[in-house]
């Protein structure tokens, strides 16, 4: 059993200080890293570092990519795309080489998740709010800016302006600049769309013809990595509180089903492979995997131990 893992930077104590930095001048309280409730205005100036390795499931790395801050991860036709903070590469199945040519767009910003769609990839464009679709070749597809959609003010209640003519490639927001932090997306098989919003604690739908939207599962902590199943269910991770959720969305109202408790404050990536009944449960406070299995995650299977200095962001069970 092998896993392809995305580590957003390897310079954790860097993130840590910046964090703590940031709630020192906000004069909010102390939270536990890896990050703080809501975020900082800015993203730390400094390299962040970041790299993909090919683990199996004792933790041996079989093979490593040095790439800057990694994030989604996705199959593409010769290898897998992977989310970078402005575009997208394309990187060979065994980690060997990155491919020159990139995908890149004028709305591609601090870009999280990425997941197939039935006419190409979504991608979460977080620094943005914004989601994008985009072909094979990097054509764009189909977008949707959450400030046009009722989300116009960041959590400090600033209103946001974005242009969308503008090129935002290369700049800087952070967490608290944004309005939503949208940082998952997926489709259901009838073309629906569905994102977590971090700052909201909700996982909502949208309609592709009209942009409208509605809540699908509310009260969440900070939730992450919505990750479709069938047309009935999903899961996503309830990043606060440590909990990988499986959820029915029948009519597109959530009721959660099952959850597997990680033991940890940050849960930032999990996912169940109905094949192997295996939770994958990415715990960014403890630097770690945890696999558990059964629907419920009742039956331990094992847990890989990594470099506390790598911000884990996504696994991927291959």
């Amino acid at each position: 059993m092998n896993f392809l893992l995305s580590c957003i930077s390897t310079r954790h104590s860097l993130l840590k200080n910046h964090w703590a930095q940031s709630q020192q001048s906000q004069q909010e309280p102390q939270t536990e890293c890896p990050v703080t409730v809501l975020g900082s205005l800015q993203k730390p100036k400094e390299d962040q570092g970041g790299l993909l390795c090919l683990l199996d499931d004792t933790g041996n790395v079989k093979a490593e990519l040095d790439l800057s801050m990694p994030a989604g991860i996705v199959p593409s036709t010769n290898g897998f795309l992977i989310a970078t903070m402005y575009d997208v590469q394309r990187v060979s199945r065994d980690l060997s080489r990155v491919e020159p040519e990139t995908i890149s767009l004028p709305s591609f910003n601090l870009l999280h998740s990425l997941s197939r769609s039935q006419r190409g990839y979504l991608v979460a464009s977080t620094g943005l709010d914004v989601i994008v679709e985009f072909s094979e070749s990097g054509e764009r597809l189909w977008d949707w800016w959450a400030v046009e959609h009722g989300f116009e003010h960041t959590p400090n209640g600033e209103p946001r302006f974005l242009n969308k003519s503008e090129d935002y490639r290369g700049v800087k927001f952070g967490t608290l600049a944004q309005t939503t932090h949208v940082n998952s997306v997926a489709e259901l098989p009838n073309g629906t769309i569905l994102a977590t919003l971090f700052h909201q604690g909700t996982l909502i739908a949208i309609d592709r013809e009209s942009g409208n939207w509605q809540v699908v599962l509310d009260g969440l902590d900070h939730p992450h990595s919505v990750r479709i199943l069938n047309e009935d269910y999903v899961t996503i991770a309830d990043t606060g509180r440590g909990r990988g959720l499986l959820v029915n969305i029948k009519g597109l109202k959530g009721t959660i089903e099952a959850q597997v408790d990680a033991q940890t404050n940050w849960l930032q990536d999990c996912s169940y492979d109905p094949g192997s009944d295996l939770w994958v449960l990415v715990d960014g406070k403890k630097t770690r995997i945890v696999l558990r299995a059964g629907t419920s995650g009742e039956k331990p299977y094992g847990q890989i131990e990594l470099d506390p200095e790598w911000r884990l962001y996504e696994a991927l069970l291959l």
